[in-house]
């Protein structure tokens, strides 16, 4: 597996679990209309089932996107295909199916979209488990990796994808302005670092770009704003509203 070199320009827009604003997260419908509105990032999260297979969902409960309940990792794949997660949405989008990873990765390569796949880990997650069963995935399905970018808050995770396929792009996630920069650069060797967007300085941004990386903002929803994001240096923005951008 070998990743060909990058060749898209900077101040990219990635739109954050498909396009929320219009249909339900992490959703197939949702990758789609996203790619329709004119998305060529999307940004997806995957997680464990019970039984081991990578699934597509944010939260670490059920609760708030489908019509079941209960801790994600508790149920099986099975299980989970028995839930409905689009009637929360809207009544149009009863009867979407719980997405499984490897559906999320043909319907990215149909589309021709590039994919930021953030390794979702909770406290009682297992974060090596995750990575070699999506990396598997990754390779049976073929991905291109010159496609793909794992991200994640954890840095047990980046080092694993770091030492299991080290040509695939890795992002480090923080919400802390201390996250310890050297050390990352250092441990994980990341193509990107996403900060929230509320906690981003110029100097953290001169910092960061000092260093060669690439650096991303989530979740930033407001338009008017995108111009000083990117002159103070971000190259890429997760948005829930891509199709408001310009």
């Amino acid at each position: 597996m070998d990743i060909s070199v990058n060749t898209e320009s900077q101040r990219l827009l990635t739109a954050h679990r498909g396009i929320p604003s219009k249909a339900p997260e992490n959703t197939l419908s949702g990758i789609r209309l996203a790619a329709q509105l004119g998305a060529r990032w999307v940004e997806l999260d995957t997680q464990l089932s019970k039984d081991r297979i990578p699934v597509v969902m944010h939260d670490e409960t059920l609760d708030r996107t489908t019509n079941g309940s209960g801790l994600l990792r508790e149920k099986t794949l099975d299980e989970l295909r028995m839930l409905d997660t689009g009637e929360w949405y809207k009544p149009e989008y009863s009867g979407e199916l719980f997405p499984i990873l490897e559906e999320v990765l043909e319907e990215c390569k149909k589309l021709d979209l590039t994919l930021n796949l953030e390794l979702k880990l909770y406290p009682a997650s297992e974060p090596v488990a995750l990575v070699e069963r999506v990396i598997e995935l990754l390779q049976e399905n073929e991905f291109p990796l010159d496609k793909l970018l794992l991200s994640s808050f954890s840095r047990e995770a980046l080092v694993r994808c770091r030492e299991l396929v080290p040509q695939v792009r890795r992002g480090f996630i923080s919400d802390k302005a201390d996250f310890g920069l050297n050390n990352v650069l250092k441990e994980v060797a990341p193509y990107s670092i996403h900060l929230d967007h509320r906690i981003l300085t110029p100097e953290m941004a001169r910092d960061i770009k000092g260093t060669g990386t690439v650096l991303a903002i989530w979740t930033m929803n407001e338009p008017e704003k995108v111009e000083s994001f990117f002159d103070m240096g971000v190259d890429n923005i997760i948005t829930d509203v891509i199709d408001q951008f310009k």
